[in-house]
């Protein structure tokens, strides 16, 4: 069975930044404005409406309708920063297990 990534947490650090944790327990915080690009992103410009990220599911989602994928957001923690789509598109894909497969 593939591993799924999922976030147990997204809190918002101020601006556009989050402090994420991933189900593996893996923290990173990552500056998102980059990625707050297109019609669905716009309002997250504004960083009230930012703030208001929650997480459904393991997906960081926003009221506006937004939200982002897990594995993109795990790709672009673990390099530091958002990434272009060719950058992530590219980007290793690192193979999880999860405990019940171990």
């Amino acid at each position: 069975m593939p591993y799924i990534e999922r976030l147990t947490s997204a809190l918002p650090l101020g601006g556009h930044r989050l402090a994420l944790t991933f189900a593996d327990g893996f923290t990173a915080s990552l500056d998102l404005e980059p990625a707050l690009e297109g019609p669905l992103f716009a309002p997250l410009l504004d960083p009230a409406a930012f703030r208001a990220v929650t997480v459904e599911d393991g997906v960081p989602v926003w009221p506006c309708g937004a939200d982002m994928d897990p594995s993109t957001l795990r790709i672009w923690a673990e390099s530091g920063r958002v990434l272009s789509d060719e950058e992530t598109s590219s980007a290793p894909l690192i193979e999880r297990r999860t405990l019940a497969q171990i």
